[in-house]
């Protein structure tokens, strides 16, 4: 008799679309890569010296288990002076990338059988990782309106997560939007978890911490995207000053960091202060042209209903009647084009992701790509 050796709950996780993508793309030479969830600019060189300066300066061993004071202080700082919230700079937690701030959020908090109420679509793990853990997930459109939050008050939710700017769609939300979902949460008892790892990324100007709107929310920032640390993997995650529930959580995921990652690494987080103070108007500039550029390439071919504010990504609609999955094995085929199927971020199987994070050619071919293969 064989020995099944895996936790069941690996069953509940399915990565077969992305590994299918991978496949289907291992061949291409040179393939148009509008699929990546990263910046495309290098790590502004100050950072990178900063890490190196801390290193050779004797900073290599482990620190607390939340993070250095510093960098703490430097955090509670910008929330204050950028976010809209007070967070004292004790009951911040610093970890290895905000995926890992998720997971440990999952393992702290998350019960077989609780109600979580998630926006559609959004970020892959999320969904993911509550099912890995037995939950109950139920969805609400991220461009929700005022009727639908109110058709939901007599709901039980023990959390309200979401994305903004958003991961797939780089849709913002209002801050009405925020405060609808704060009185939902007060409503059901919930808690407000808020991803915010592309806040700088925010091209009308609409973004929102849900710190300064809602004190019942966990605030999750992260230093990948804004100054493209993806392989350095450093984030915080904060409350603000004042909130009971908020603060337990983090003491549980401080404890659970405690016995898995132990601490960000050292050197690390003395460049995430110099990130701090490291300006990226440039590239967001630039990011807002490639929007600008995708939106008026693409309209006249797709319907792009999830207004694009922020974030560098776009999730439009497919012509009738093509799938995802389809249109992304035709597009890597013919075009030797990557993009994402949505279906990795929502129930929806007629939306693609696609990233205008790229240097402006191979945006260009992409584009072009993207209006033949519509044709």
């Amino acid at each position: 008799m064989s020995t099944n050796y895996l936790a069941s709950a690996m069953s509940r996780i399915d990565s077969s679309e992305i590994r299918r993508v991978f496949a289907l793309a291992a061949s291409l030479k040179n393939p148009i890569n509008l699929s990546i969830g990263q910046p495309h600019f290098a790590t502004p060189p100050n950072i990178i010296a900063a890490m190196d300066k801390a290193a050779r300066d004797g900073h290599t061993s482990y620190t607390q288990t939340n993070g250095i004071q510093p960098l703490r202080e430097a955090m509670a700082a910008r929330y204050h002076q950028t976010n809209g919230f007070d967070s004292d700079p004790g009951q911040i937690l610093i970890s290895s990338g905000v995926a890992a701030l998720i997971h440990l959020f999952m393992l702290a908090a998350i019960n077989p059988g609780d109600r979580i109420l998630i926006t559609d679509p959004c970020f892959l793990i999320y969904r993911s990782m509550l099912n890995f853990a037995g939950a109950v997930v139920e969805v609400i459109p991220e461009n929700f309106d005022r009727d639908t939050v109110a058709a939901m008050q007599d709901q039980k939710y023990k959390f309200i997560i979401y994305c903004s700017p958003s991961n797939p769609s780089g849709y913002v939300m209002r801050r009405e939007q925020i405060e609808w979902l704060g009185q939902l949460a007060d409503a059901c008892g919930a808690i407000l978890v808020a991803d915010e790892i592309y806040e700088l990324f925010d091209y009308e100007n609409r973004f929102v911490s849900a710190g300064s709107v809602y004190p019942r929310s966990l605030v999750f920032s992260g230093f990948s995207k804004s100054w493209n640390m993806t392989g350095l993997r450093l984030a915080a995650v904060a409350t603000p000053r004042g909130s009971g529930d908020t603060w337990q959580i983090i003491q549980a995921m401080t404890t659970l960091q405690q016995y898995t990652f132990v601490c960000a690494p050292a050197p690390v987080q003395w460049a995430g202060i110099e990130a701090l103070r490291t300006d990226i108007s440039d590239y967001v500039n630039q990011y807002r042209r490639n929007r600008d550029r995708c939106v008026h390439m693409l309209r006249g071919s797709y319907t792009i209903d999830l207004e694009p504010g922020g974030a560098f990504y776009l999730f439009p609609r497919l012509p009738a009647g093509r799938t995802d999955r389809e249109f992304v094995e035709a597009a890597i085929q013919q075009k030797e084009l990557l993009v994402v199927p949505g279906r990795i971020f929502t129930s929806q199987n007629d939306r693609i992701r696609i990233s205008y994070a790229a240097e402006e050619d191979i945006l260009e071919r992409g584009l072009q790509a993207l209006v033949e293969l519509a044709a």
